[in-house]
């Protein structure tokens, strides 16, 4: 009879062998593994993957490989650093939709069940297929909110399931404890190498699947896919939104040409009246983001030359709004003075919008993204989300590091 660890090591060959799982194989080499007897299933903390020693004696070989596919997916997903913001708000939630999240996608890559066998109890609904964790997360937690709660957990109307592994957030994610016998949290410098290490490992395996002919799933492309700076498309989007007729001016010069001691006129775009930046101050944005949001944002706007940009601090509600005209634009970095710090509503900032008649020609919003959403924009909307996989069902979403 096999060892649970010679089981393991079975598991792993057989999936790495298999041209579904052939792009993701060099994931399996992140971090280490190790069967141990005080896991009641299986742990890991977004790079190293424990077995429970009892629990692998039980499963079958199909089920042991979803068992070892399923931990390595949330390596590959670094659901324990990306979702960390949803551990904190609801750590019950935010583990359903991480679970949910890679179950679905695996019963995807094998649907005939020949290769795995979905855990009887995981969490696993078509209705989120091709979601991500931050949107399964936000359904799971307003169909929770809409009903009367049977207790506990914030999550007592969830969906039908059972979560059967430990789910370790990195050191400062969490509560920093760690769960009794599983692997022990990352730090933020090891999070940041692992996240290099799965970056390299996507790439290799692609390199992989792409030499044997093997296909590629289209979720794990999306990982692969290259990263525009965005402070670039934050500019060409608002170049692009907020155009109008260029004309030239000389009672405005060039200032990129001031240093070569010549004197020519800028250009400005006509049609360009007003554009809001709209910043999320509910705790979500620390001050070295706020000022480096608002320094890319006025920096975007002085190419469309707007007559009034209007910076607006929100939370709840709307907790400040200062407005900048002209060759103001360029003081709004050191004169803006943030507020807020409550809750997150962005409805608040488009009523107030609204309400006051200011009609702008865009609005770029910076936010974490755990909002209500708007039902729809009158104005030409840009999203500027720090949280990665997260995107905004109306106007359009701006990927931007924390």
């Amino acid at each position: 009879m096999l060892s649970a660890e010679d089981r393991i090591t079975k598991a792993r060959a057989k999936i790495m062998r298999d041209e579904r799982f052939t792009a993701i194989s060099p994931i399996l080499m992140v971090g280490s593994w190790q069967v141990v007897d005080d896991i009641p299933t299986a742990a890991t903390n977004g790079r190293d993957v424990f077995y429970g020693r009892a629990f692998v004696n039980q499963c079958d070989d199909k089920l042991l490989r979803f068992v070892v596919l399923h931990e390595y997916f949330h390596v590959m997903l670094m659901h324990m650093t990306t979702w960390a913001k949803l551990d904190k708000d609801d750590a019950q939630l935010s583990n359903i939709a991480k679970d949910m999240v890679i179950n679905n996608m695996l019963k995807a890559m094998d649907p005939g069940g020949q290769f795995i066998t979905i855990w009887e109890n995981a969490y696993c609904d078509p209705q989120y297929d091709g979601l991500d964790t931050g949107e399964v997360y936000r359904r799971l937690k307003q169909q929770a909110q809409s009903k009367p709660q049977s207790g506990g957990g914030g999550s007592g109307n969830g969906p039908k399931g059972q979560q059967f592994d430990q789910h370790q957030p990195a050191a400062g994610d969490g509560d920093g404890d760690g769960d009794e016998g599983g692997p022990a949290p990352l730090t933020q410098a090891e999070a940041e190498e692992v996240a290099k290490a799965v970056d390299n490992a996507l790439r290799q395996g692609a390199l992989i699947a792409g030499k044997t002919g093997a296909g590629m799933s289209r979720d794990i492309e999306a990982l692969l896919e290259p990263v525009v700076p965005w402070q670039d498309v934050l500019r060409d989007w608002l170049t692009n939104t907020a155009k109008g007729g260029d004309l030239s001016t000389w009672a405005r010069p060039a200032r990129r040409w001031l240093g070569q001691d010549l004197y020519l006129p800028s250009r400005y775009t006509e049609a360009v009246d007003r554009i809001v930046i709209g910043i999320d101050t509910s705790g979500s944005i620390d001050d070295e983001q706020l000022r480096r949001a608002l320094s890319e944002a006025a920096s975007a706007c002085e190419a469309v030359c707007p007559q009034m940009v209007d910076v607006i601090y929100w939370d709840w509600a709307v907790a400040a709004h200062e407005s900048y005209e002209g060759e103001r634009v360029q003081d709004i970095v050191k004169a803006t003075k943030p507020k807020g710090g409550g809750g997150t509503d962005v409805r608040a900032l488009f009523n107030f919008i609204d309400q006051r008649g200011l009609n702008p020609n865009a609005v770029i919003v910076f936010t974490d993204g755990y909002t209500p959403w708007p039902a729809d924009l009158k104005h030409p909307t840009l999203w500027c989300i720090s949280t990665k996989g997260l995107r905004a069902p109306v106007g359009e979403t701006l990927y931007v590091p924390a």
